[in-house]
């Protein structure tokens, strides 16, 4: 990725200053298409997510964050500062492979924001390969919609795989819900991630749009 595309991912909106404490719920996928490369597994993909949550956050900020293959994991109770957002990371950290139930774990880190104040809502780090779900699509976007909670997607940007591309269904759940879908590169996850809580805490309205970096 080029220094100017990170450099546009970072950009935020000018009006910055007129922020409210965000409540976020970060989940990470987890699960053998996303982790494990040709020669290696990425041990280091739920520290790197979520020191750039904890390096995101402001005063009056809350967060979780969790993790999902072949189990669903989510910190039960919110985490107020940077340094327990991190320690809650490497505790996550080893738990590697499996499937990909994404919409079931949207729906349970939906679960966790009931009755937060907004603005919240979810970054979820996948690569949209979903395997393994109880709860179909077209339900976890409907409860998600009727929760009021937008879904913003960090996608690694796996268009060199067979298709279909599961893309479509990431864009259609970000602009049903109210977030964004950003597709990127495995060392831009943190700068996506950045902009994510930043669009969520100033509560943007755009409709969300496929960017590449």
């Amino acid at each position: 990725m080029s220094a100017l595309a990170l450099l546009a991912l970072l950009a935020l909106p000018a009006a910055q200053a007129a922020t409210r404490p965000a409540n976020v719920v970060l989940i990470v996928d987890v699960s053998h298409s996303v982790t494990y490369g040709i020669v290696k597994r990425d041990r280091t993909l739920v520290v790197d997510a979520a020191a750039a949550l904890a390096a995101a956050m402001q005063a009056g900020d809350t967060a979780r964050v969790g993790t999902f293959g072949d189990e669903i994991t989510i910190e039960p109770a919110p985490l107020k500062d940077a340094d327990a957002v991190r320690a809650a990371g490497a505790r996550l950290a080893e738990r590697i492979g499996g499937r990909s139930p994404i919409w079931d774990a949207l729906v349970a880190a939906a679960g966790t924001l009931e009755g937060a104040a907004a603005p919240r809502g979810i970054i979820v780090l996948t690569d949209g390969r979903s395997t393994g779900n109880r709860i179909g699509f077209a339900d976890a976007v409907d409860q998600l919609k009727r929760a009021r909670i937008p879904v913003f997607v960090v996608s690694l940007d796996k268009s060199d795989r067979p298709i279909p591309d599961p893309g479509a269904r990431l864009e259609q759940l970000a602009a049903a819900t109210g977030g964004t879908c950003l597709f990127v590169d495995r060392p831009a996850l943190p700068a996506a991630i950045t902009r994510s809580v930043s669009t969520l805490r100033l509560t943007a309205t755009a409709q969300p749009r496929r960017n590449n970096y």
